[in-house]
């Protein structure tokens, strides 16, 4: 990936592991909901508020982020998010009470996005020249899975270990914050002071300054909100609720499911990452790999809606959508150069664009629960199964249709650029 020193591989290594905690610490009801409802003495609602605490924050902060990181480095953004994340994680650990729990979890919401998001993008995109995107960003999808399977391994075992599920759980929460602490260290001595370049300055090469009206008059902006919409989409409803499929309506048990879940959640975001980095960049132009991938998406939902009697086919096409969804979901930010989105623009452009294509992701589950509910209710969960699939392929199509024009867009720059060569 271009020339690679020490001090470009601990500047990935930071930036994958920070991402990769603030993505975990928040969100430990997802492999320690019981003990965490226990040790904190709260209900299943209070549960749910504090997601919701978590998801309202994160959703308002994606444009703080791009606003942010447009104004101040890479460094001070990374190191700032670490030590709140230290200090939040201890404050966690050492109190019950439930309005600052409702705090905390907001504070996460905040510094995982708007001191994180964007600062992380630029400075992933920042560490090679545009023949290496997609292997940068793979390979930090990658390295994040893989810290973060070793991190839920060690929590895992801590919590085994425990006398009990209160100490457990605070001593959890130490460790975290302890790890957080070194990466922390290893920010100030490795993340670039000076380098502007690096440290996501928002301006080109010609010194030019871009604003968030540059990025609304984006043309290649909006063609990439349409393709991320469309395959994050592709991987967060089909991974969302393709294990249940497979107990609900194919009939696996829910251990042999949960085991599946297990390898589409560590196993394959590992392979997708890397694989999937290494293979995309051999594309001179993305955009034709997001339309095989994208029709490929709609073939396997498509598919599985006829497959439920067919166990072992059913399985294995969930399998491959799931590999298919996770090389989109970790290479998609590699399209914004060849959408024509300079790399001075980035952290304004990752800021406006994030804020969009995730709000699917906050309205429509309400809508999924409410058919998969009526359709149990009818005595046929199949049917409301099959809404979700037929959703997924609709967005697959227009993620198609978004991939040809960011096809288009591609050739017309490069045609542009041998015009000037």
């Amino acid at each position: 990936m271009n020339k690679w020193g020490i001090r470009k591989l601990m500047i990935f290594i930071i930036l994958s592991a920070t991402v990769a905690i603030a993505y975990q610490l928040p969100y430990l009801r997802y492999t320690f909901y019981d003990q965490m409802m226990s040790a904190l003495n709260l209900n299943d609602v209070q549960m749910g508020v504090l997601a919701s605490a978590v998801s309202i924050a994160s959703t308002i902060s994606y444009p703080i982020g791009g606003f942010l990181a447009n104004r101040f480095s890479m460094r001070s953004l990374i190191n700032l998010t670490l030590a709140a994340f230290v200090v939040l994680t201890v404050a966690f650990a050492f109190t019950t009470n439930y309005i600052l729990l409702i705090g905390i979890h907001v504070l996460y919401g905040f510094f995982g996005i708007a001191t994180l998001w964007s600062a992380y993008l630029v400075g992933i995109r920042n560490l090679g020249d545009e023949s290496v995107q997609s292997k940068l960003f793979g390979f930090s999808e990658a390295t994040r899975g893989i810290l973060q399977t070793l991190l839920g391994f060690a929590f895992l075992g801590i919590m085994g270990a425990a006398t009990s599920t209160v100490f457990g759980f605070k001593a959890m929460l130490i460790v975290g914050a302890v790890i957080t602490g070194i990466f922390l260290i290893l920010g100030f001595i490795f993340l670039p002071k000076n380098d502007d370049k690096e440290a996501g300055a928002a301006e080109a090469a010609d010194g030019k300054k871009y604003t968030m009206v540059d990025v609304i008059k984006n043309p290649g902006v909006w063609i990439i909100i349409v393709v991320l919409c469309c395959a994050y989409a592709c991987w967060s409803f089909g991974n969302g609720y393709l294990t249940t499929y497979t107990v609900r309506v194919a009939g696996l048990s829910e251990t042999t499911a949960s085991m599946l879940g297990m390898i589409r959640s560590y196993v394959i975001v590992f392979l997708a990452g890397f694989l999937g980095g290494w293979i995309l960049d051999k594309f001179t132009i993305k955009g034709k790999a997001f339309i095989i991938m994208l029709a490929l998406s709609a073939g396997c939902f498509f598919a599985v809606m006829f497959s439920s009697k067919a166990l072992a086919i059913c399985v294995f096409l969930t399998l491959f959508v799931a590999f298919i969804a996770n090389i989109m979901k970790s290479t998609y930010w590699s399209l914004m150069g060849q959408a024509g989105i300079p790399t001075g623009m980035t952290a304004l452009a990752t800021g406006f664009i994030s804020f969009i294509i995730f709000l699917p992701d906050a309205i429509l589950p309400t809508f999924i629960g409410t058919w998969l509910n009526n359709a149990e209710a009818a005595g046929n969960v199949a049917a409301g199964f099959d809404k979700i699939f037929i959703m997924l392929i609709i967005f697959a199509v227009i993620g198609i249709l978004g991939s040809i024009a960011l096809t288009m867009r591609t050739k017309k720059i490069m045609a542009t650029e041998k015009e000037e060569a």
